[in-house]
């Protein structure tokens, strides 16, 4: 059940365009603190309520993983990766209670290419990648990539910068 649901997931964010995700107009809901409280919503780390890049290894090969919560954060968590000297993205969907992570991946959004199950601590995200026929495995270890500076924060930073000077 949850592998059609998995595939149904990686399908629609396939649909939505070659590399370009579509975004639902927001809906009115309860702030995601008290969302992520709620029993019926699985234990959310705050690390993964909105959008976020790691860095690190699959294997002996560099990646960069981007997640974010689904539109609704009880659905789970969608993002990509890619192999860093290779432009294709790779789909991820999954779910991810406490510390505990599980995703599917797809290469060409319809099948199922790979799992990976992890765990989260503190920064760092790693554990086991499983082919989709389970017969090859590779170790992961992923961590968080800090948020720089946008432009536009610098920018504004120099504008009121200039207009304290007399």
């Amino acid at each position: 059940m949850m592998k059609k649901c998995l595939l149904a997931s990686l399908v629609a964010l396939a649909c939505t365009g070659a590399g370009v995700f579509a975004q639902e107009p927001a809906k009115t809901t309860a702030p995601a603190a008290t969302s992520a409280a709620s029993p019926l919503i699985p234990a959310v780390p705050a690390l993964f309520l909105k959008p976020v890049t790691l860095r690190g290894t699959l294997g002996d090969t560099d990646v960069q993983v981007h997640i974010r919560p689904k539109a609704e954060i009880d659905e789970g968590i969608e993002g990509e990766y890619f192999i860093f000297g290779n432009s294709a993205k790779i789909l991820l969907a999954g779910e991810i209670e406490g510390e505990i992570l599980f995703m599917e991946e797809s290469e060409n959004g319809t099948n199922i290419s790979g799992q990976w199950d992890g765990k989260l601590e503190g920064d760092m995200l790693s554990g086991t990648w499983m082919s989709a026929d389970g017969s090859f495995t590779k170790p992961f270890a992923l961590k968080v990539v800090p948020l720089k500076q946008s432009a536009v924060s610098r920018v504004g930073k120099k504008a009121v910068a200039k207009a304290d000077k007399p």
